[in-house]
């Protein structure tokens, strides 16, 4: 055996146990500080800013969208799910004067776009213009929760994302990390999510022929039952408690389309509760002058029997989103306009 073996095992053996326990725990811990300083240090979400959104290499949208939203290039945002997707922030960018930014995280319900928009106004104290796209279905419900996983310590104080941070940190991370860091570097990389956030579907439905859409969406029975029987909306308070605060942004709150087949039967118990949400809404900012309430989401609306307009039932094409955004234009008032 090499001499310097049998001497690390005499000085092992000439060691206390408590004191070998002592060196362990110091070891680990001290490994550990250095794995979460090289962590905040590669600033993988670029919530630290050491990182340019155009570096940070996630496809996947709830951790992209952090850089996003803290660009200081914008100062307006686009905020919701799929629902908002087909709005683009460059045609809302030269039709109002601002810089807009699109914050569309798949999947999410009322509390993550909640958290997006709060950690938006944080970061962006001159905030010009929210515009929230609201899919009934999702607002509309009894209860205030995130039914899919959500980072919110990604959206949250600094500390909060500190924390949250070394409890993510791994080697996993590590290596998720540096492959981003490859990807964003190789020639020809184009990110799927651009940075005004804005990106398209993905999915088998966005190559369905319209006919292959009629024959799904016309096979749909119209809702009856209601979702939600309690008279209590708890997602539009939170909503109202956000845009209703002091701040110099003007609101535009959107309910987003649907194919008729998909809106609840006139008379229906289904079509009280949807009725009930959106005048909770409308009542509950009518004495607010930088709030204005669009309704796209209704069978009165002739776009919505054109199955066309649509991937599916809550889904609707980009030429229909034009259509959105010219409302959406002109419920701003003209002197909040940029050049």
């Amino acid at each position: 055996m090499q001499s310097w073996v049998i001497a690390l095992l005499r000085l092992l053996g000439g060691i206390s146990w408590r004191r070998y326990i002592a060196f362990g725990a110091v070891s680990m811990a001290f490994g550990l500080l250095l794995a979460f300083t090289i962590s905040a240090v590669l600033d993988p979400f670029g919530r630290l800013r050491l990182s340019e959104g155009d570096q940070i290499g996630f496809i996947e949208e709830r951790p992209v969208m952090v850089s996003r939203a803290l660009n200081p290039q914008f100062n307006s945002a686009i905020i919701g799910n799929s629902s908002s997707m087909p709005l683009m922030p460059a045609s809302l960018s030269a039709s109002t004067g601002q810089r807009f930014v699109s914050l569309s995280i798949s999947g999410t319900a009322a509390p993550a776009s909640i958290a997006t928009m709060s950690f938006f106004l944080a970061q962006h104290p001159d905030t010009k213009m929210i515009v929230a796209a609201l899919l009934p279905e999702t607002w509309c419900g009894a209860d205030f929760q995130e039914h899919r996983p959500f980072p919110y310590w990604l959206y949250s104080s600094m500390s909060r994302y500190l924390i949250g941070l070394a409890g993510e940190t791994s080697f996993k991370l590590f290596k998720t990390i540096s492959s981003n860091r490859r990807s964003v570097k190789a020639d020809g990389y184009q990110p799927w999510i651009a940075i005004d956030g804005y990106h398209p579907f993905i999915g088998p439905f966005v190559h369905y022929d319209i006919d292959t859409v009629r024959a799904i969406l016309s096979g749909n029975a119209r809702p009856e039952k209601s979702s939600n029987s309690t008279g209590r909306f708890p997602a539009i308070q939170r909503l109202v408690d956000v845009v209703g605060r002091s701040s110099p942004a003007f609101f535009v709150l959107v309910w987003t389309p649907r194919y008729v087949s998909y809106t609840p039967r006139p008379g229906s118990d289904a079509d009280k509760t949807d009725r009930d949400c959106k005048s909770t809404l409308v009542q509950s900012t009518s004495g607010l002058r930088h709030i204005r309430v669009l309704d796209w989401s209704s069978e009165d609306r002739s776009e919505n029997h054109d199955v066309a307009n649509f991937y599916d039932a809550i889904h609707y094409r980009r030429a229909y989103a034009a259509l959105i955004e010219d409302s959406i234009r002109d419920a701003i008032p003209t002197e909040l306009k940029g050049p």
